[in-house]
């Protein structure tokens, strides 16, 4: 992140005592925020504004994305009237390389100061120019849609007018739509790679010429000094088709649901507004970017998607794009001219018109005729908020493919609270032994249609790669002999390229890693494979079709043996990834840094005792992943409900951040106390020590005790109550014992207080299940909920109000220390802690800290906090908390609970105290 003085600092605003006029400062759309929301949004200008990198915890029901919103939109507009006023200006955008790098680019190109800032302020003119060119076509988009909304409230539209706006040019139908000539690898692809939808700029006399005017009364010579100054800084570089917005806001969440919520809170703002009185008020510039799965619109490629994955789904939109040789096009595909680039920018300044998610993308989509997909991802440039899911701001080819800069941007993640592993389970693949003798098929199928025609040196890479898949099923049969079933072998990856290649030297992972990128190979090899077993399966298939009037030589059961027996296996999505597979694994073995480890697996598959050899590779460490972002970025702020433990982000993703740049802050909740209570238990009623370790779990007198605890809370919490275990297979075992009758028919007694509901193993079945759990709850005598911490459940599901009365987790959800990824990343960041010094808290005062231990003890919390978190979603919600185990009484990790939470704990050392507070708890909220 470079230097933000920006010469004129902006005061951050709501600094006064009355909380009415500060909200009107943020533009809050209410009369008055929480005082945390203030807090909140003071926090993020300030972070904005110097350049600095936050943390920020806001709990769930406090408002969050609307303070994020307020504070990140105002610094935008007051960051726009700070560059009208002509204090800082970077062609329009990021004010961080513009102040004090006169003399530096002077310097560097030997032309006056003068100079470079006039051609500076040529280019501000001509952005200017630009962005009131852009307003005036999407105020007559605006009044466009408006007519055409009335139009259909009207019924004035009918089904015709409603139809495709141009008749493409119809495909020849004698063409050869079986040319494999798109598959073929070009010699010409690489350096500069391909563009899917490279459009052909259109004419911008008018704003050329008002930028020119400041040129007017200049001499010959000084405009022979500009220009040479201008060629000087744009020399081999691509021509942008239009000035690109910056800074912008970039908003990153975890799921397409939560993207649309935050363009719905947006929507309550007067950014997100259409001002009718001031026409200047426009609101802002919202495009919202997903994946092929989100926004296609072809319904072929939807079905592909549908049945055979996202991969095929991505190889067939890609064949409708090229559409060679007379191929059938996508309709919905803009061609690659000056009518495409209309059609474009016809779909920008319609989306721009007013703030819209991805659903209102895609129905401008189907309405105008453009592919969404790509047309967003063309607008995105022009656009002052865009929002994504986190793996296409993450990936740098993924950022890259989509052609945004992040340079001066505000890049806000949200749910943030795992971003680390999300990180690290993006950067990271699994290859096997059976994916790699199908991709080594696929590469022969290829080089026997293609070897004779393929040129350069892209046979010789093609083969070098086959030579590749061919050490490495030689190392996968080595491994599946000596190795016994289940065992893992750890290694480096420049330790598994040795053990690979042996004496290869002369393949260059790293020249190999840019052609296999530049030149769409997976995509290429994939698909030729995919069509040759589509064709083998229909030859097949045509050939057991018995000829007009003919007798079968066999008899029904002859036949049916004989059709299981020939007919090839049909392409599905395993047969597609492969290459895709292998090629991402070899694109990491690449990386022979110690940032990462390739953990090798050997088990049978017990259809065909066919033993298969897993390599995966795991990416250790997450700072250099996201460095790239943060250094590009103007400001980047992480928020959640829970960010707790914060250690981690300070130790594992930010530690190349200087301490005074990092910004931290967690606000309270803004329900009263009195509405949460917060309870240890440490003993059963018994008197049995409550301490659900891993080896303690078969104890059938603990789990009995469990099941008697949870029955006599469903006498005292009323309506819902969730129930958090550490694992479907604890669940699966309290469930067993308790229907057995040597537990005294636990399981039995408790259905007669709640209705019982446990979390289902599959997605589909999840809403079905909460359904019928809310239903039993507005009935008589409430139902009771066990989910599983790190399951469905846990995250992202609103357990609110009588939803979740109580809450009870049980024990400590720690993941498998002796698993060799983990084990791994733990002695990983032990030399990271050893090898920057890095300090933080311990244990106990005093005693030295242990990074690993520090991390696996993390990773649990973290899994807690979002269980404990599903309750309690807004101001005038209330529910107890139970932490079943008295290791949660130890210091070290009640600080790892959310301040909110921890605040509120009290250990009950025996039952008769947690009863007795918890029944006094809801006796109060009763009057």
């Amino acid at each position: 992140m470079t230097d933000r003085n920006d010469g004129l600092k902006l005061p951050t605003p709501g600094n006064t005592a009355d909380a009415k006029l500060a909200s009107r400062e943020f533009h809050f759309p209410y009369p008055q925020a929480y005082s945390i929301q203030l807090d909140l949004m003071r926090q993020v200008f300030s972070t904005i504004e110097d350049g600095n990198v936050g943390l920020f915890e806001s709990p769930t029901g406090t408002g969050k994305s609307l303070s994020l919103i307020c504070a990140a939109f105002t610094w935008l507009e007051q960051n726009a009237q700070r560059h009208t006023r002509g204090s800082s200006i970077n062609n329009g955008g990021s004010s961080s390389s513009s102040s004090g790098s006169t003399s530096k680019n002077a310097a560097a190109h030997q032309e006056p100061d003068w100079v470079v800032q006039h051609e500076r302020d040529r280019r501000r003119k001509k952005h200017e120019a630009y962005e009131l060119d852009l307003k005036d076509r999407i105020a007559q988009a605006r009044a466009k849609q408006a007519a055409l909304k009335r139009s259909y409230r009207d019924g004035l539209l009918d089904a015709e007018a409603r139809a495709a706006k141009r008749q493409r040019s119809s495909d020849d139908p004698n063409a050869d739509h079986d040319s494999d000539d798109d598959l073929l690898i070009d010699e010409h692809e690489g350096a500069k790679g391909t563009r899917a939808l490279r459009m052909a700029t259109y004419s911008k006399s008018a704003l050329s010429e008002k930028a020119t005017e400041l040129d007017s009364n200049l001499s010959p010579a000084v405009r022979a000094l500009m220009q040479q100054y201008e060629q000087a800084h744009s020399h081999g570089q691509e021509e942008e088709e239009e000035p690109e917005t910056l800074p912008r806001v970039i908003y990153v969440s975890r799921t397409h649901s939560q993207l649309s919520q935050f363009v719905a809170e947006l929507k309550k703002t007067s950014f997100g507004q259409i001002d009718v009185i001031d026409a200047e008020a426009w609101p802002i510039r919202t495009i919202s970017l997903g994946s092929r799965k989100q926004m296609c619109i072809n319904e072929e490629v939807q079905r592909i998607g549908r049945t055979r994955g996202s991969e095929a789904m991505n190889e067939r939109c890609l064949e409708l794009m090229k559409g060679k040789k007379g191929r059938t096009k996508c309709p919905s595909l803009p061609t690659f001219n000056q009518a495409g680039r209309a059609q474009i920018l016809e779909f920008r300044d319609a989306a721009m018109s007013e703030v819209g998610d991805i659903e209102d993308l895609v129905e401008l989509g189907k309405q105008t005729k453009t592919c969404p997909y790509f047309a967003a991802r063309s607008s995105a440039k022009q656009a002052q908020l865009v929002t994504l899911p986190y793996n296409l701001l993450l990936q740098k080819d993924a950022r890259s493919a989509l052609g945004i800069s992040l340079e001066g941007c505000i890049v806000l993640i949200d749910e943030a609270h795992n971003l680390i592993d999300t990180i690290l389970s993006t950067h990271s693949v699994t290859v096997d032994s059976r994916q790699v003798a199908q991709a080594s098929k696929q590469i022969d199928t290829y080089l026997d249609k293609f070897a004779l025609r393929l040129k350069g040196s892209n046979e010789s890479n093609l083969r070098k790669v086959r030579k590749l898949l061919s050490s490495m099923s030689t190392f996968f049969t080595e491994q599946a002999a000596k190795g016994k079933s289940n065992a893992e072998t750890v290694m480096t990856a420049a330790e598994m390229v040795r053990r690979m290649t042996g004496s290869m030297d002369q393949i260059n992972l790293v020249t190999l890693e840019t052609w296999l990128k530049e030149n769409q190979i997976a995509r290429k090899i994939s698909g030729y494979a995919d069509k040759h077993n589509k064709k083998a399966a229909e030859q097949l298939q045509a050939n057991a079709q018995p000829r007009p009037g003919a007798r079968s030589k066999h008899s029904s059961k002859g036949t049916a043996q004989n059709g299981s027996t020939d007919v090839a296996p049909t392409t599905n999505q395993t047969a597609i990834s492969s290459m895709h597979a292998i090629e991402s694994f070899i694109l990491s073995l690449a990386n022979r840094s110690e940032d990462g480890r390739v953990v090798l697996s050997c088990t049978s598959d017990s259809s065909t005792d066919e033993s298969i050899v897993r390599a995966k590779y795991q990416l250790l460490n997450p700072s250099h992943i996201f460095k790239s972002l943060v250094d590009e970025a103007r400001s980047v702020i992480l928020a959640g409900g829970t960010m707790e433990p914060i250690s981690d982000f300070r130790q594992q993703l930010l530690p190349f951040v200087a301490p005074d740049r990092l910004v931290t802050f967690s606000c309270g909740h803004v329900i009263p106390p009195s509405n949460l209570m917060v309870s240890v238990l440490s003993a059963s009623p018994k008197g049995q020590p409550f301490e659900f370790k891993f080896d303690s779990r078969d104890n059938t007198e603990l789990v009995d005790e469990l099941g008697r605890t949870i029955i006599n809370l469903c006498n005292i919490i009323p309506a819902g109550l969730v129930v958090f275990v550490p694992s479907y297979a604890f669940l699966d075992r309290i469930m067993a014992r308790w229907k057995d009758a040597g537990s005294g028919g636990l399981l039995q007694r408790l259905g007669s207080k709640k209705k019982i509901f446990t979390e289902p193993k599959t997605t589909m079945a999840v809403d079905q299940v909460l359904g019928e759990y809310t239903a039993a709850i507005q009935g008589s005598g409430g139902a009771i909920m066990f989910a599983v911490v790190g399951a469905k459940l846990s995250e992202g599901i609103n357990f609110s109000d009588d939803l979740a009365r109580g809450v009870v987790m049980v024990g400590m959800p720690f993941a498998n220390m002796h698993s060799p990824e983990l084990a791994e990343r733990m002695k990983y960041v032990r030399e990271l802690a050893a090898k920057h010094d890095i300090s933080g808290r311990g244990s106990a005062p005093g005693k030295a800290i242990d990074a690993g231990h520090e991390l696996y003890t993390n990773l649990c919390m973290k899994a807690v906090n979002q269980s404990i978190g599903r309750a309690v979603r807004h101001q005038n919600d209330y529910a107890a908390l139970i932490l079943l185990d008295r290791r949660y009484a130890r210091h070290e990790i009640k600080q790892r609970l959310p301040g909110w939470i921890r605040d509120q704990v009290k250990v009950a050392d025996r039952f008769g105290g947690l009863v007795q507070q918890t029944a006094s708890f809801f006796k109060n909220r009763k009057t």
